[in-house]
């Protein structure tokens, strides 16, 4: 089940990474997310909670790419349920998925990302802790 959920979890994380890479960033279309704007732009490092986890070095141009967890945002329909200073948090519903993720934003170059839903039938449930680590080098992805 761990090695599933961790699985699940560089899927994830990967898909991210693609969206940031690709320019779909523009496709999360989304009122202005008060907390997802005081985040940092540049090279972040996303960290399991609660395992031993790996980190993830991700540059983040946009923010609002952090509202999805391995979904297709092209064909993603979002609902804002809290959106204020410190928290975003969205529900989704995509082709194949559905679920909600919760930003809660501490400082500029820290937050905490839950996200927990269904993913073609599967269950997943995952925390992270993210800090900035500067500008966005040529290793992040």
């Amino acid at each position: 089940m761990i090695a599933n959920k961790r699985t699940w979890v560089r899927a994830g994380l990967a898909g991210i990474g693609l969206l940031m890479g690709s320019g779909l960033v523009a496709a999360v279309s989304a009122p202005s997310l008060t907390a997802l704007a005081r985040v940092e732009r540049g090279e972040w490092q996303l960290k399991q909670v609660g395992t031993n986890p790996d980190t993830r070095t991700l540059c983040i141009r946009d923010p609002r790419v952090l509202i999805h967890y391995a979904h297709e945002v092209e064909q993603c329909h979002h609902t804002v349920v809290a959106n204020d200073i410190n928290t975003t948090a969205m529900h989704f519903t995509c082709r194949g998925s559905h679920g909600q993720t919760i930003v809660k934003v501490a400082t500029p170059r820290s937050f905490n990302l839950d996200t927990q839903g269904v993913i073609n039938g599967a269950p997943f449930e995952d925390s992270f802790d993210a800090r900035y680590l500067g500008p966005c080098s040529d290793k992040a992805k």
